[in-house]
């Protein structure tokens, strides 16, 4: 039980510095937006399927395969979308190298010597896999891989499906979610809950709604939880002047300045430790392209954070998570930027697989290589630091009780110190875990204990909570958790 402003942290959750909801207070100390480092396109075109692949999804582990799994999208013709929807199917050990099984499930271009699969939909149509996750608890195998699909035939809609391999797989008996072209889905182990978001009209073009399921079968009404705003609007007209005027960045073919604004093209959502956290893939149009069908523009991925999934805040004062790579560098996220559905736990690491385009109106002299899955990587819990420099700063979180016996920090301090010091319910230090006691970290690793002289572990349980107390100097501190 806890009092109000108190926490409850337990064992094994990391508390990130995402927001300031869990601190008392700050002195002397910078918090830091990190983007991640890109290591390039590890799926590229399949000539022979016709396609260049695009992801709205993340890979899976599967613990019996011993193997991850991932689906691409956008194989099929423009003209099949809705009607003949395929996917690809690409297994991986290691995450970088990919390989694409002969899976002989559906015949394209006149041969069946393919990794294509699908969503049967009955009367001959199939639906592509925009999403899947590996549900491990569920107590019926045929059922531990769960898809998101889409489908425009009779109305644009969001259907579900599942599968005992990720290859074969059965339309779930669950009415259609209405929804626009760019839905999300992940999974959140922790609460067994899965997450969908919808693409809706909003106050600014593209926006998006959040439906939740606990079985999988039962989704609940959507709610609109995501939109550009007024600010927004304001930046996108200085983000896009900024970009027509780099000539080391993809220009778009259309531009119209009076249609210059920003919307949410995709917005995905899933659990990251004590937080939910959000990609949102920012369009922005610079014009309405020749046939007036749709506009021309480019994307940002910004980042943001929320405890309910419904009121969130963005980070790193709306700079990009993951911007463009410039002209010449051979990448492919030069103009389109879809981001990623969740991070991949990898180690010390994150890893973030999204769709890279070249562009989204095919300029003079396109090669056919227009996209590719991409991946990039950051520190485990890296998104934000709190940073001191030569003058030491302090963070202070609000009382909380914990479960677990040690407490470790995520720290860079090779070039400096980090020390703690425990706070009881009077505000006094805690006999034995005063900051005098604590044995500094001098470090840089994504796991390290607190230790303090005599005093390994930490205090017995108590009905009172207590504060945690960080002093940093030269160092960089990304979350700390009890085990």
């Amino acid at each position: 039980m806890t009092g109000d402003g108190e926490r409850q942290f337990p064992a094994g959750e990391r508390q990130l510095f995402l927001d300031g909801d869990d601190l008392a207070r700050m002195d002397g100390l910078r918090r830091v937006f990190h983007q991640p480092r890109k290591r390039g396109a590890v799926i590229r075109r399949e000539p022979a399927l016709g396609g260049n692949p695009e992801i709205r999804s993340a890979p899976v582990w599967d613990p019996q395969a011993r193997v991850w799994k991932l689906w691409t999208i956008c194989i099929t013709p423009e003209e099949l979308h809705g009607i003949a929807g395929l996917s690809g199917y690409h297994e991986s050990r290691d995450g970088l190298h990919w390989y694409q099984p002969i899976l002989r499930e559906a015949e394209y271009l006149g041969t069946r010597e393919n990794n294509l699969v699908y969503i049967p939909m009955g009367d001959g149509c199939t639906a592509e896999i925009l999403g899947a996750v590996y549900d491990q608890g569920d107590p019926d195998p045929s059922r531990r891989y769960k898809a998101l699909s889409f489908t425009m035939a009779p109305e644009l809609a969001i259907l579900f499906a599942t599968s005992p391999d990720g290859i074969h797989w059965t339309r779930v008996d669950t009415p259609p979610i209405a929804s626009g072209d760019e839905p999300n889905f992940s999974f959140d182990e922790k609460e067994h809950l899965f997450i969908a978001t919808v693409k809706v009209p909003g106050p600014f073009g593209r926006s998006h709604a959040l439906t939740v399921s606990e079985d999988f079968e039962n989704w609940s009404e959507p709610e609109m939880v995501f939109h550009a705003d007024e600010e927004d609007q304001e930046q996108a007209r200085r983000i896009i002047a900024d970009r027509l005027a780099d000539p080391t960045l993809q220009q778009p073919v259309f531009n119209h300045p009076e249609e210059h604004a920003v919307d949410v093209y995709n917005f995905a959502i899933s659990r990251y430790e004590s937080r939910y956290i959000g990609f949102a893939s920012m369009f922005y149009h610079t014009g309405r392209a020749w046939n007036d069908r749709n506009h021309d523009g480019f994307h940002h991925v910004q980042m943001a954070c929320s405890r309910d999934m419904r009121n969130w805040r963005r980070l790193g004062e709306r700079a990009p998570f993951i911007g463009p790579s410039p002209l010449g560098s051979g990448a492919y996220d030069t103009m389109q930027i879809l981001g990623p559905s969740f991070p991949v736990v990898r180690g010390d690491q994150l890893w973030f697989y999204y769709s890279g385009i070249r562009h989204r109106w095919q300029p003079p002299k396109a090669g056919p290589e227009r996209a590719a899955i991409c991946l990039a990587a950051l520190r485990r819990d890296g998104f934000v630091s709190l940073d001191a420099g030569a003058e030491e700063g302090t963070v202070t979180t609000v009382p909380f009780h914990w479960e677990g016996e040690r407490l470790y920090l995520n720290a860079e301090a090779g070039n400096g110190e980090i020390r703690c010091e425990l706070i009881g319910s009077e505000g006094q230090p805690l006999e034995g875990y005063e900051r005098g006691n604590s044995i500094p970290l001098a470090a840089d690793g994504a796991r390290q204990p607190a230790v303090w002289r005599e005093r390994e572990f930490m205090p017995a349980d108590s009905e009172s909570p207590v504060q945690l107390q960080i002093w940093i100097r030269d160092a960089s501190l990304y979350s700390y958790w009890f085990e």
